[in-house]
């Protein structure tokens, strides 16, 4: 296991889409090196997605990228290459 942050922090969101109830679960995955950054940019990368009533739910920072989930992996690339990458549940 790799200890050296990767510089991506992943974003727990909850969100209104199109105005619609009830929110959804959103992860945001944030190329920065601050959690307070990392809020900021994925409340208002969501809402440029069309969201509302964004709010932050819980902020952590990837420490070992090989071990994310198989799954994340390409949003924690995208994230890397973009500056943030969404994942949007349709489930709340």
């Amino acid at each position: 296991m790799d200890e050296t942050p990767v510089g991506v922090f992943v974003v727990t969101l909850e969100g209104v889409e199109n105005g619609v109830p009830p929110p959804l679960t959103i992860l945001a995955f944030v190329a920065v090196y601050d959690a307070a950054a990392a809020e900021t940019v994925a409340v208002r990368e969501a809402e440029r997605d069309g969201f509302a009533q964004v709010r932050a739910l819980r902020t952590a920072e990837v420490i070992d990228a090989a071990a994310m989930p198989e799954d994340f992996r390409e949003a924690l690339a995208n994230a890397r290459r973009y500056g943030s990458w969404l994942i949007v549940y349709e489930q709340p």
